[in-house]
C-alpha cells in the first residue's frame, strides 16, 4: 500500500505538471503516453501469439501530432489510411499475409492511439482543454471510486462476471450518481479559474457521460488484460501497473465529453 501511494502521487504529480506547465509539454507528455500504451497493448497481445507491427504507431503519434502542431488536423484522417495501405502492401509484398497479426496492427492504431491523438488536438486548443480533460477525467475517476465502494456496501447483481466478478450494478450506479455530481464541482473550477465558458447544464451533462463511458472503458481494458492472461499491462508504475492501465477509462470519457461539447455548445 505505501508503495502503491508513493508511486500513485509521484505519477499524479508528473502529469500535472506536464499538463499545467505550457503546451508543449502537455503535447510530449501525450505522445511519450501514447507510445507507451501502443507497446503495453502489443506487449499483451504477444503473450497470446500476435505479433503487431512497431512503425505503423509510431508513424501515427509523431507523424500525426506534427500535423496537428502546425493546424493541418484535417489530414490526420487521410494519413491513417495510408499508413493502413502501406501495412497492406508490406503484408502482400513480404509474402507473409497474417491476418491476425494485420488486423492486431490496426487495431492498435483505432485504440488506444486514436484517443490520445484526439487528446493532443484537444491539448493545442486552450479554450476547450481544461473543460474537456476535467470533465472527462474527474467524473471518471469519481465513478470508479465510488462504484468500488457503492458495490461493496450494496453489490448484489453481477455486471458483466465473464470480464471482471468484481462488479456489480448497484457499483455501477453508485459510480454514475457521483460522476455526474462531480460535475457541478468540475463548473465551478472552471469558474473560479476564469474557464467559464461552457454552461452549467452541459457539465453536468458531459459527466454524466463520462462516468459511463469510463465505466465502460475499464471494462473494456479488463476484457483484452482477461483475454490474453495477465493483470497489469506492464510493471512501469509500481503498484499500479502501466500507462494503459491508469487511463483505460479515460480513453472513452474523452472523445465522449469532446463530442457532448463539440456538438452542444
Amino acid at each position: 500500500m505505501k508503495q502503491r501511494l508513493i508511486y500513485g502521487t509521484l505519477c499524479a504529480v508528473v502529469t500535472i505538471v506536464a499538463i499545467v506547465l505550457s503546451t508543449e509539454t502537455r503535447v510530449l507528455f501525450l505522445v511519450l503516453a501514447s507510445l507507451v500504451a501502443g507497446w503495453e497493448i502489443a506487449r499483451a497481445f504477444k503473450k497470446v501469439d500476435i505479433h503487431v507491427e512497431k512503425w505503423p504507431a509510431f508513424l501515427l503519434c509523431t507523424f500525426c501530432t506534427g500535423l496537428l502542431c502546425v493546424g493541418k488536423s484535417g489530414y490526420v484522417f487521410p494519413v491513417f489510411m495510408i499508413i493502413m495501405i502501406a501495412l497492406f502492401t508490406q503484408m502482400i509484398l513480404t509474402g507473409r499475409p497474417n491476418i491476425k497479426n494485420l488486423y492486431a496492427t490496426l487495431g492498435i492504431m483505432a485504440y488506444p492511439l486514436s484517443p490520445i491523438l484526439l487528446m493532443v488536438y484537444i491539448a493545442l486548443k486552450d479554450h476547450l482543454w481544461a473543460p474537456v480533460f476535467l470533465n472527462a477525467i474527474v467524473p471518471a475517476i469519481l465513478s470508479d471510486t465510488f462504484a468500488l465502494f457503492g458495490g461493496s456496501l450494496f453489490g448484489k447483481h453481477k455486471l458483466a462476471p465473464h470480464i471482471s466478478p468484481k462488479k456489480t450494478v448497484e457499483g455501477l450506479i453508485s459510480g454514475l450518481i457521483f460522476g455526474t455530481l462531480s460535475g457541478f464541482g468540475v463548473h465551478y473550477i472552471l469558474v473560479a479559474f476564469s474557464r467559464n465558458l461552457i454552461p452549467l447544464w452541459a457539465v453536468v451533462i458531459a459527466a454524466f457521460f463520462s462516468a459511463v463511458s469510463g465505466a465502460f472503458g475499464d471494462l473494456a481494458a479488463s476484457a483484452i488484460k482477461r483475454e490474453v492472461g495477465i493483470k497489469d499491462y506492464s510493471n512501469l508504475i509500481p503498484g499500479h501497473g502501466g500507462v494503459l492501465d491508469r487511463v483505460d477509462s479515460v480513453l472513452f470519457s474523452i472523445p465522449v465529453c469532446y463530442m457532448i461539447y463539440a456538438l452542444f455548445v
